[in-house]
């Protein structure tokens, strides 16, 4: 019972969170930054339409007649919803069931065979899920232009259903985590000591992996499946929008109220949340509780000789520099960190020296001067990468953009380690399980929630701007980089304190309190050597995070420091040149299949991506000691040795027998 009302806890403060999220665009809309009584009247406006049956509708835009259109929220979940939501589960289905088979292929497989299919599994992840809709949609028009059989429509006209094509392309990136995840499971879970005694008896490797470690593998698979279900449900929004279908995404665009966005989002979360609350008590599982001593002991929060003294032993520790000096050395870090700052530095060198400039090139005349092309101009010696549809240099935009494109994926990743690091020290020392259970409530709410609709719901209403603008670029700048690093504090919060809370359970960490240890004692001398790896993995992995947030958002029109809407065009003027604006005029490439605009930059997130996912792989290596060759003059000393106790042994031998 108590587990019973646990759960429906953390429903009502999930429900409670997102009826925040909700209303937050009031806070932008105003003449004012930051109105909060425009807040505090929308959040009213928000408990009145659901409480009123009659306000129950959504507005639709028909996209041929731009007429507004209301429609109830029963129409909406009977059409537009189930249809998303089958495409979303299918698409999971399909990632699922090929990634563990899949994985027995993998972890079945030997030597070199295996190694080159674990580098295709990093390569592939190091794909945004939108380069397999190009790649895909490349493949399907080859074949189309061969054989002119179409194997998948790629577009929704007229209100027409389209399931393969959405739901193929949806299932990669899911599928290549799931893969990935399962032979991490498998691998640890071949490590135990009741696959030795399997082992021992004569099975065979795939008897022990489907008959014995399969169970686990899966409880512990499902327990992690969260993150990737997050993943999936923001790449569903960009496979709506590139697809043009008319589902959750086009109708909170459509209906970009406070009450629409309350409740598509709703109707996300509800779900998802009940299968994994009902799995999650079928099988049991219980909260991290914060060790007792801390809720009987009043912990002095600082000692100066404390300090003191880990300042010292930080300074002076040879085992953490050589670890480091080591880490640096390793070519699986060393190299991608290289190629990264190569990147970072080409592009400042060219601000430097140009002064950002980018070409523009309307026309291309031959040499009796006629007009040769127009714009886009495809690649040729005389436009690296061609231009895009306006003439102006993608090259020259690639050289431009990657330098806020890499720092900003530094700074939001780093802002997000902090801000969780400090807020989780609150979190472990300060709360109580009151408020530790309303965090663990809104993060495991957030799990349930696209975090690029979450993002570009806060973004739309500051970085779009149809006339003059009311923040500066710098204030606007501060404000995308902090929505983008707090839209996932409580999640990181959350993480970050139960592993503090785990090291609190140690035994030698209960001793050092009782000795009388303070807060920053324990944090510095036994919490920050556990935590250091763990902080160092997690920011990686969310600069790779960030770099697919990058893609989502610019495929969904929200640039970099904002754009401009003008009144007689669709485009939005971009105010920053960034690798994540050139992604916007994608589904225009994908109707003209003017690709070239596209791979650039594409390939410019894929590369660093994988540096990323590679530094990462370079950082869980464990260290091995380094094994000295033996010298002959070693060699020698060691046989002497052996002689010498031989001889030993034997007189003593012959000492007995007489």
């Amino acid at each position: 019972m108590k587990r019973f009302w646990t759960i429906l806890t953390k429903f009502i403060f999930g429900v409670i969170g997102i009826i925040l999220i909700s209303a937050a665009p009031a806070l932008f809309n105003g003449t004012s930054f930051l109105d909060f009584r425009s807040y505090g009247e929308t959040l009213q406006l928000i408990f009145t339409g659901f409480t009123t049956p009659s306000e129950w509708i959504l507005n639709y835009q028909n996209p041929s007649s731009f007429e507004m259109i209301p429609v109830s929220f029963e129409k909406f979940l009977s059409g537009p919803y189930i249809y998303s939501m089958s495409i979303f589960l299918m698409a999971l289905a399909l990632a699922f069931v090929s990634a563990f088979i899949l994985s027995f292929a993998v972890l079945l497989s030997k030597g070199a065979l295996k190694r080159a299919m674990l580098e295709i599994i990093k390569v592939l992840q190091s794909f945004p899920d939108f380069a397999y809709i190009f790649l895909i949609q490349l493949g399907v028009i080859a074949i189309f232009q061969q054989t002119g059989f179409l194997l998948l429509s790629f577009y929704s006209l007229g209100g027409e259903e389209i399931y393969l094509a959405p739901v193929v392309c949806l299932a990669v990136v899911p599928a290549v985590l799931f893969l990935k995840l399962f032979i991490l499971l498998y691998e640890e879970e071949q490590l135990h000591p009741y696959v030795e005694l399997a082992r021992s008896k004569g099975l065979s490797r795939f008897e022990i992996l489907w008959k014995h470690c399969t169970s686990n593998v899966l409880k512990s698979a499902f327990y992690q499946s969260k993150s990737i279900v997050w993943l999936a449900l923001s790449a569903l929004l960009i496979i709506e929008y590139l697809f043009g279908i008319e589902g959750i995404l086009y109708y909170l665009s459509s209906d970009f109220s406070p009450k629409g966005i309350a409740f598509i989002l709703l109707t996300v979360f509800i779900p998802f949340f009940v299968f994994y609350a009902v799995v999650e008590l079928w099988l049991g599982k219980y909260e991290i509780e914060r060790n007792a001593v801390f809720g009987k002991f009043n912990l002095r929060l600082f000692d100066l000789n404390e300090i003191r003294a880990s300042l010292r032993s930080l300074v002076s520790n040879r085992k953490t520099a050589s670890m480091r000096s080591a880490s640096f050395k390793n070519p699986r870090i060393l190299i991608p960190s290289f190629i990264v700052l190569g990147l970072l530095t080409t592009s400042v060198l060219y601000a430097v020296f140009t002064g950002d400039a980018i070409a523009q090139t309307n026309y291309v005349y031959d040499e009796e001067g006629s007009i040769e092309s127009s714009t886009p101009h495809s690649p040729s010696a005389e436009i690296l990468f061609g231009t895009d549809p306006y003439g102006y240099s993608i090259a020259q935009q690639l050289l431009v953009g990657m330098k806020y494109t890499i720092v900003l994926s530094l700074l939001i990743a780093s802002l997000r380690i902090v801000f969780g690091y400090l807020f989780g020290m609150v979190y472990t020392f300060f709360f109580t399980d009151r408020l530790r259970h309303f965090v663990n409530s809104i993060a495991e709410g957030m799990h349930f929630l696209p975090l690029t609709l979450v993002t570009y719901i806060l973004l739309l209403p500051v970085l779009i701007s149809y006339g003059q603008w009311e923040l500066s670029l710098a204030e606007r700048l501060v404000f995308q980089v902090l929505i983008m690093s707090l839209v996932v504090l409580p999640i990181t919060m959350s993480a970050i304190g139960n592993e503090m809370n785990e090291t609190l359970k140690k035994d030698y960490v209960i001793s050092s309190v009782l000795m009388g240890g303070s807060m920053s004692w324990i944090l510095s001398k036994h919490i920050q050597p556990e935590l250091r790896p763990k902080l160092v993995l997690m920011w990686v992995r969310h600069i790779i995070q960030v770099l697919q947030m990058f893609v989502h958002l610019g495929i969904l029109n929200i640039f970099v420091g904002g754009a401009v809407a003008q009144a007689d065009s669709p485009r939005l003027v971009p105010e920053i040149y960034e690798l994540s604006g050139m992604i916007a005029i994608s589904r225009e490439v994908f109707s003209t299949n003017q690709f070239w605009m596209i791979l650039p930059p594409l390939a410019v997130f894929m590369i660093l991506i994988y540096c990323f996912i590679t530094i990462a792989e370079g950082l869980t290596q464990k260290q091995l000691p380094v094994v000295q060759p033996e010298t002959e003059d070693t060699r020698d000393s060691v046989k002497s040795a052996d002689t010498k106790a031989s001889f030993i042994r034997i007189r003593y031998a012959q000492a007995n027998k007489d």
